[in-house]
C-alpha cells in the first residue's frame, strides 16, 4: 500500500483539526503538514505538523512539496467588521488561486475543496427540492459567503483544469458536532421567525462530512459533490430542538438593521447579510456522494439532538 503526504489548509479551524485528528489514523497517511495563520488550540497527533502560513503566501509552493493530497479548509466564515472586504476576499478567493498554483507546481495528484451548498444561486432556486450538483452556482448574490465559495469553486476550477490534478469539491450543507459549533452558534445568534416564514434546513452532522473528506481522500472522486442528510426539519424544529424558549416573530430588514448594528459597532462575527439565510427554503440531494459508498449516519434533527445532548453533559 502507497502512503501519502497530506497538505491541509485550515489546520486550527474547526473542520481542519477534526480532519487531521480523523486522517492521522489512517493506515494510508503517512503524515500531514497543516497551515494556518493560528496555532491549533490542542495537541496534534505525531503524524500531524503545524506550519504558521497564509494561504496566499508567496512560499506556499515550497511548503508543499513532496505532497500527494491537498485539502483547502482555510476560509473566512464568520467575518469580523475591522476586517476589509477586500481582505476577507482576498483570503477566500486568491488564497485558493494561490493553492492551486501550488498544486500545479508540485504536480499532486489530488485536491479536496471545501464548499458549501450555499454555493447555488438561491435567490432562483427557493422552493426547489434535491438539488443536484449541476444546479448553478451564485453569483453576485448579497451574502459574501456564498459569494466567496461559488469564486472559490470557479476558480479552482478554471486555474486546475489544464493539469492533471483531481478536483473534488465537497459541499457541505450547515453541520454540528462538539468540533463544530459555528452552525449551532449561528442558529441561535440569529435566533427569529420570519412573517409567514419556515424554510426547511438540512443539518449534517460532523462525522458524515469527515467519512465524506476521508473517502474523497482515499479514492479519485473527480467533480462536485453535496453533503448532506437524507431529509431536512423546519427551521421552528432547530430553534425548539436548540434551545430557543422565546423567539420573536420579526420582519427580514429589522432583523438586517439589528445585526447591523452589532456586527459594526459591537464586535459581532455575524454579518448582517445571515438574517437573509432565512428566506432561502430549499433542499440538496447527496445521491451523487451516496453512490460512491457514502451513507449519513444522521438526519438533521438527530444531529443536532446529539450535540444538544453532548453539550448538557
Amino acid at each position: 500500500m502507497q502512503k501519502m503526504l497530506v497538505f491541509l489548509t485550515g489546520l486550527s479551524g474547526g473542520l481542519g483539526s477534526l480532519l487531521a485528528e480523523r486522517m492521522a489514523g489512517l493506515a494510508e497517511v503517512e503524515g500531514i503538514t497543516g497551515i494556518d495563520v493560528i496555532a491549533p488550540r490542542r495537541p496534534l497527533p505525531p503524524k500531524v505538523r503545524f506550519v504558521e502560513m497564509d494561504v496566499r503566501s508567496s512560499e506556499l509552493t515550497a511548503m508543499m512539496a513532496g505532497h500527494d493530497t491537498v485539502i483547502h479548509t482555510a476560509f473566512i466564515t464568520k467575518w469580523l467588521a475591522k476586517m476589509p472586504a477586500a481582505v476577507r476576499r482576498d483570503i477566500n478567493v486568491n488564497g485558493a488561486h494561490n493553492l492551486a498554483e501550488a498544486a500545479i507546481a508540485n504536480r499532486v495528484h489530488r485536491l479536496v475543496h471545501t464548499s458549501s451548498t450555499a454555493t447555488y444561486d438561491i435567490p432562483r432556486l427557493v422552493g426547489r427540492s434535491g438539488l443536484t450538483e449541476d444546479s448553478p452556482l451564485g453569483r453576485g448574490n448579497l451574502n459574501y459567503y456564498c459569494n466567496d465559495k461559488s469564486a472559490a469553486e470557479r476558480t479552482l476550477t478554471e486555474v486546475l483544469r489544464a493539469s492533471d490534478i483531481i478536483l473534488t469539491i465537497l459541499r457541505p450543507c450547515s453541520f454540528v458536532g462538539p468540533n463544530s459549533s459555528q452552525t449551532l452558534e449561528g442558529f441561535r445568534d440569529t435566533a427569529s421567525r420570519l412573517p409567514g416564514r419556515d424554510p426547511r434546513v438540512q443539518v449534517a452532522h460532523e462525522d458524515d462530512v469527515v467519512a465524506a473528506f476521508l473517502r474523497a481522500v482515499c479514492s479519485d472522486l473527480p467533480g462536485a459533490y453535496n453533503v448532506a442528510p437524507d431529509d431536512f426539519i423546519r427551521m421552528s424544529e432547530v430553534l425548539k430542538i436548540t434551545g430557543s424558549k422565546w423567539v420573536p416573530i420579526i420582519p427580514v430588514r429589522l432583523l438586517q438593521m439589528f445585526l447591523g448594528i452589532r456586527w459594526r459597532y459591537l464586535g459581532s462575527p455575524t454579518h448582517p447579510c445571515w438574517a437573509g439565510a432565512s428566506l432561502g427554503d430549499y433542499t440538496a440531494s447527496n445521491a451523487k456522494l451516496k453512490a460512491t459508498g457514502w451513507k449519513p449516519r444522521y438526519g438533521s434533527a438527530d444531529a443536532l439532538r446529539s450535540v444538544m445532548a453532548a453539550a448538557s453533559c
